[in-house]
Parts: C-alpha cells; structure tokens; sequence
C-alpha cells in the first residue's frame, strides 16, 4: 500500500511538471495564397455593380466655318422713293458721290472712298439742274468738304441719251444706291455683273415736265473679284422739249 501511493504522487508531479514546462498552443499553419477562398454568397443576392465617373464630354476642336462665296451671281434690283433728306456720308459706308454741286462736270465724292464708283466717259451733251426736291448732305468730301443740302444735280435729253456706273464686286455682298430722276420722258436702269449672265432692271416713267425721282437699289455679290455695270439710259423722251433722265448721287456699303 504504501508503494503504491508513493507511485501515484510521483505520477502526479511528473504530470504537472511537464503541464508547467510547456508552451502555449501553436496556431495552424495559414493556407497557402492559392488555397484561399471567397466566402460564398447567397444565391439570392447579386453583385453589386462599382459605379464608373461619367466622362466630361471634351470641348469640340472644330474651328468655326464662314459661310462659303456663291458659286455664282447674286443680283436683286429694286426702286423706292427717295426721303426728304439724304446724308450721303451716312449713306454710303464704302464710297460715295454726288454731281452739279458747282457745275455741269462738277463731281463732289467721299474723301475716303478710293473712287469705288465710278462714271463711264459722257456719250451725250449734259446739264447741270436744281430741279430736285429732295436735298442732299455730306461731310469729309473732295473737293467740297460739307453740303448742308443741295438740289442740284445733271441731266441729259433725248432719247438712247444717259448715263453709266461702274462698282466693284467680289464675295463681298455690297449695296449700290443710285438717286436719280426723269423728266417728260421713261428712263430704264439695267444693272450686270461682269463675273457672270446675272441682271436686273426697273423703269420710272414721268410724262409731266416736273423731274420725279426715285432711289435704286442693287444688292450683289459675286463668286469672285468683278464689277458691277449700271446704265441710265432715256428709253423714251415726251413732247418737244428736253425730256431725258438726270442723276444726283450714288452710294455704296
């Protein structure tokens, strides 16, 4: 008996000395990389979707277009009366001209205008009037400097008698005014580019012995660099006197 409890202490202590001389218990080893797996997800519920930016759309890098010349003529003439009082200056941003201010070959034209308009050479006797009711303004003119309004202006007589104008065209659009009149006879404006078969023309008829005026519009533009031919010619002159068309200014822009 007393061998056998000596064998159970000693049993005891060799337990609780080898309990107190341990370590504390290793961790498993971690799964290699290749092992590891993604925890599963119900079969009820699906990815959710990783909202990408919304791209700024780039600013575009076209360059801004003119609109393109005409491919071919661009004509359009129309007739109006004539206001009161017609400031040439303000008229005619290009060009300008005025004519009979000081006598029957006196021209008076826009100092700056670089002689854009233009009058054929005289094919027929001319003379100066005062007949006008409208008056005509200027200032920065050659050779008369300022008209504070004057009625003058030229006239021939006689039928197949007139006169011509000449403007620069190109693709520049651009406004031709001619400020003219008739006495006891039918005169008719007829206008062409020379850039191609394009024209236009308009009557004024005056039977009485009184000058009507009228203004004349032609608006152009052409495919390239040309001109732009007026003639004012006397179709048919009334009665025994001195019946025929006149001319008092002419504007450009």
């Amino acid at each position: 008996m007393i061998l056998a409890g000596v064998l159970v202490v000693i049993g005891f202590g060799f337990v609780a000395a080898r309990g107190l001389n341990s370590g504390p218990e290793e961790a498993p080893p971690a799964p290699a990389l290749g092992d590891v797996r993604p925890p599963t997800l119900p079969s009820d519920q699906g990815l959710i979707p990783l909202l990408s930016p919304t791209p700024k759309p780039s600013p575009s890098t076209t360059p801004a277009t003119s609109a393109p010349p005409p491919s071919r003529d661009v004509l359009r003439v129309a007739q109006g009366p004539v206001p009161e009082k017609v400031d040439l200056s303000e008229d005619g941003e290009s060009d300008w001209v005025h004519w009979g201010l000081e006598g029957t070959f006196s021209l008076e034209r826009d100092k700056g205008g670089k002689f854009r308009i233009l009058e054929g050479a005289p094919t027929a006797p001319r003379f100066r009037h005062s007949l006008s009711p409208q008056a005509f303004t200027w200032t920065g003119g050659d050779p008369v400097a300022t008209a504070a309004g004057t009625k003058t202006g030229i006239r021939t007589c006689g039928e197949g008698n007139g006169f011509t104008l000449t403007a620069p065209a190109g693709t520049t659009p651009r406004i031709l005014k001619i400020y003219l009149g008739v006495v006891s006879g039918r005169g008719k404006l007829t206008a062409r580019l020379t850039t191609g078969d394009s024209t236009g023309s308009t009557v004024l008829d005056n039977p009485g012995g009184t000058l009507r005026t009228a203004v004349v519009t032609v608006a152009y533009q052409a495919p390239r660099s040309g001109q732009v031919r007026l003639t004012w010619n006397t179709d048919s002159a009334y009665g025994k006197g001195c019946g025929g068309v006149a001319l008092e200014a002419a504007t450009l822009s």
